[in-house]
């Protein structure tokens, strides 16, 4: 292709992307699809299994230094945030080209040297999309880059991995994304929900929220600016999700990350107006920080939040990562990312508000129909923890809740896990063995570890999945092994709690 003119490169202009034309969108995507511009290639282009793992050329990514075609012009400008020479992008983008991504507000002459171009906004292709947020470096350098308060967070980390892993692709009616940023949850959502809502408190968010759904055609998406539910007053959804900022910050900074001294800020907010716009038989799911205190675990805490209506909820928590608070900022501070006097500030926050352990995870609640009981579930995520497995666990424990569950059981064939491991302590006196405990350990669906009374491992050995539960309360029983005070529906709870913890699973009944 041809050199273009300097003439014809656009100074800076309007802060973040604008929306175009019909004929603009559809000439945009066929210039990201001639390019090649997706998931697969440029993972491929770049050595990588996923998007997610993308590294950029100034922060450690061998590349070539020749750029061969428009995929890797797109790569350069819009991820790697890199000053490319205007006739360099002219050899493998057209000058209509060029005009397009500069009139939508994507693409920018530099300021300081008119013969380079440089990326306005970050642009990526991920979940089956492109999406818009704000530059994370200044193509000049991360000595000249200036984060504003009001910057719009990238759809491409780890943490947004798994909070988007954590959301069922099922259908639904009315979807909202509170906290949204790029709105990414919403987009996707949009597949299987006739109505999606993005909020965010920021213009900003709400201005590539927007842009984000008109470049991906997704016309069923609905970007509105407000605090938290006032961009929706007065409306109800059957499903809530947020990945609302959840740092612990000293001071407000940034509004994508800080979320008050303690980090539940945001997240309290949005849990208190579930009663006011989730649907009964809706569902709400988070990805945040959230703290266990020497008051309560997080998940009390999170049934607390909820307020009045904390019956009318369940609540699950699976939990990734656990971090002691004040070890956690000491790390940050050893390398550079903390300052060792901020250390000790958050220390005193930390004692002051009894916080015992910093928790990263997923909440999910459900709002209730029906009468019976609400439950409240902690789970430490295993390595094979996903959607299917807290959509099990959901269902087992609601069915559980009643008052009658256990005795229900009693017909049910269990069978032990494959995941399961047992391990059982012996005591010798007088030459007798004698079982003294019993501990079980499972990473699947969860990872869990339970303390089990010694008779426990004779049950775990004879569930195979034919005999019953009442005949393995009797057998065990005439044996000795379990001792002849206990009845069979204290026996079934056991058995109960053994399957709620993945260690045994339920055969079905003849």
């Amino acid at each position: 292709m041809n050199p273009i003119a300097l003439d014809s490169i656009a100074p800076p202009g309007v802060d973040g992307p604008r929306e175009g034309s019909d004929q603009d969108r559809g000439d945009l995507l066929a210039l990201l699809t001639r390019a090649g511009f997706n998931e697969a290639e440029v993972c491929r282009r770049v050595g990588i299994d996923s998007i997610y793992d993308f590294v950029s050329r100034r922060e450690g990514r061998s590349a070539d230094v020749v750029i061969r075609d428009a995929l890797d012009v797109l790569i350069r400008l819009f991820m790697d945030v890199e000053l490319l020479e205007a006739d360099q992008v002219g050899r493998h983008l057209s000058r209509p080209e060029i005009a397009l991504l500069q009139a939508v507000g994507l693409l920018r002459g530099s300021a300081a040297n008119p013969r380079r171009l440089h990326a306005a906004v970050l642009l990526y292709p991920t979940e089956g999309m492109w999406i818009v947020s704000d530059l994370n470096v200044s193509p000049e350098g991360p000595a000249h880059t200036v984060l504003n308060e009001d910057a719009v967070y990238p759809a491409i980390t780890k943490n947004t991995r798994h909070f988007l892993a954590s959301l069922p692709d099922t259908a639904c009616e009315d979807f909202l994304e509170l906290c949204a940023g790029t709105g990414i949850a919403a987009l996707r959502a949009s597949r299987h929900a006739q109505r999606a809502w993005s909020a965010d408190i920021t213009e900003r968010a709400t201005r590539f929220a927007r842009f984000n759904a008109w470049l991906n055609g997704r016309t069923n998406v609905l970007a509105r600016q407000g605090d938290l539910y006032g961009a929706v007053a007065g409306q109800t959804f059957d499903r809530i999700v947020a990945h609302p900022p959840y740092m612990p910050a000293l001071e407000q900074k940034y509004i994508f990350r800080d979320g008050g001294e303690d980090g539940e800020q945001i997240t309290r907010g949005v849990i208190a107006g579930l009663a006011e716009h989730l649907r009964p038989g809706g569902r709400f799911y988070c990805t945040c920080m959230l703290t266990d205190r020497t008051e309560a675990p997080a998940e009390q805490r999170l049934r607390a939040m909820l307020g009045e209506q904390a019956d009318a909820f369940d609540v699950l928590l699976v939990t990734e990562r656990l971090f002691p608070p004040t070890e956690y900022y000491f790390r940050l501070a050893l390398t550079g990312r903390a300052e060792l006097n901020e250390v000790v500030r958050r220390h005193e926050v930390f004692e002051r508000l009894g916080v015992e352990r910093l928790v990263y995870g997923s909440i999910v609640m459900q709002r209730r129909i029906g009468g019976r009981p609400a439950f409240t579930a902690r789970r430490q995520a295993g390595p094979r923890s996903g959607v299917a497995e807290v959509e099990w666990l959901l269902a087992w424990e609601a069915a559980c809740a009643s008052a009658d569950a256990a005795m229900q059981l009693a017909g049910a064939r269990p069978v032990v896990s494959p995941a399961c491991r047992v391990r059982v302590g012996y005591r010798f006196e007088g030459g007798v063995r004698t079982a003294e405990d019993c501990s079980l350990t499972t990473e699947a669906p969860f990872a869990l570890e339970a303390r089990c009374p010694p008779w426990a491992a004779d049950l775990i050995w004879q569930c195979d999945g034919t005999v019953p539960v009442e005949q393995l309360h009797a057998r065990l029983r005439q044996t000795g092994a379990v001792p002849h005070a206990l009845g069979l529906a204290e026996f079934a709870k056991l058995v109960r709690s053994l399957v709620s913890g993945g260690f045994l699973r339920l055969e079905a009944r003849a």
